[in-house]
């Protein structure tokens, strides 16, 4: 699988991440050697603290290491392995803020500069809960799976390693059919695991996001947070082509809902305002380019013909297909129907 549109603006994945793979699939009786071998490195250059993986390596690194491990569940042992110091500055803004929910906030804040596949949206609950709904670029399969269980599982050992405690008030959400691994996934993790639900999230209450990290520092925490602003600016100083360009590579083949104008200035380290200014000097809009990955999606998916029409609008985010019919129209010329029939 190909991480869609992301190779000339994002740091690609820090190296220990691949070495801890590697340390992982020791664990569990595989030979890492030959992983190292098809992606042409060596432990060395990965434990380097400034390398950076391209994405379509890790990839090809996720999929070896599934391909060896099989049904065993690598997603939430990869989680399970993982220490918040790994993640560098990140990781200490997260270990010394002065709550459990800024400690969330600046892991999702700088989450890109991580894990840049990947993007994680708060969404208010009921009974004072919050969602952190996780999403990735990847196309669904077992890769996705596997980011999806290490990085929402990686979430709840964080807030354990946080509190040096079990995370009470916490529950994992995951939208898929249990996996052959589940119940040794839900014995290993310390808090409440279900299956079939809305959206792949992490969920915790607000007495959990108010309480102190072990570790609080005010004056670590400043510290930290200026590495992490620095290293932001430099990655969006080392972006490179126009914007409308960027926005383009972020919403091909990103599964619906499309992120809105805040949400991709966010992405894309800029703010809404210059964002929508840019695209203004190209002659475009925002909803534009969010039409353009519409129509591609729905042209992909109208192909597949066990799709009813319905489906489809559904997936591209549409919840009444008379205006998914009217929508397709306006960018084609033709209905839905008819572009399937020809």
């Amino acid at each position: 699988m190909v991480v869609s549109g992301r190779t000339w603006f994002t740091p690609g994945i820090p190296g220990i991440y691949v070495v801890l793979l590697c340390d992982v699939l020791r664990d569990l009786g595989h030979d890492p050697a030959a992983l190292l071998k098809t992606l042409g490195l060596k432990r060395e250059q990965l434990l380097d603290p400034e390398y950076r993986l391209p994405l379509e390596q890790a990839d090809a690194a996720a999929e070896a290491a599934l391909a060896l491990v099989g049904d065993a569940g690598l997603g939430f042992r990869y989680a399970r392995a993982m220490r918040i110091t790994l993640h560098g500055p990140v990781g200490l803004l997260a270990l010394s803020s002065p709550t459990m929910d800024d400690g969330l906030e600046a892991a999702r804040r700088y989450l890109g500069l991580r894990a840049p596949f990947l993007s994680v949206e708060r969404v208010p609950l009921a009974e004072r809960r919050q969602a952190l709904s996780f999403r990735t670029d990847f196309s669904p399969g077992p890769i996705q799976n596997f980011v999806i269980e290490a990085m929402v599982i990686g979430f709840v050992y964080m807030l354990e390693q946080l509190l040096e405690a079990s995370p009470e008030g916490a529950e994992v959400h995951f939208q898929g059919a249990p996996p052959p691994h589940a119940e040794a996934l839900r014995r290993a993790v310390p808090v409440p695991v279900h299956y079939g639900q809305a959206r792949d999230a992490l969920i915790v209450s607000e007495a959990l996001l108010a309480a102190r990290p072990r570790l609080a520092d005010p004056q670590a925490e400043a510290l930290a947070r200026e590495q992490c602003e620095l290293e932001f600016r430099r990655w969006r100083a080392n972006q490179e082509g126009p914007l409308p360009e960027r926005v383009r590579a972020v919403l091909r083949d990103h599964p619906a809902p499309l992120p809105d104008l805040a949400d991709m200035a966010e992405r894309l380290a800029t703010s809404p305002r210059t964002l929508k200014r840019h695209l203004q000097q190209a002659g475009l809009t925002y909803r534009q380019l969010q039409d353009e990955a519409r129509y591609r999606q729905a042209c992909k998916l109208l192909g597949e013909r066990g799709k009813r029409i319905s489906e489809v609008a559904f997936a591209v985010g549409y919840n009444d297909v008379a205006n998914f019919s009217r929508a397709f129209k306006r960018w084609s010329g033709q209905t839905p129907r008819d572009y399937r029939g020809g």
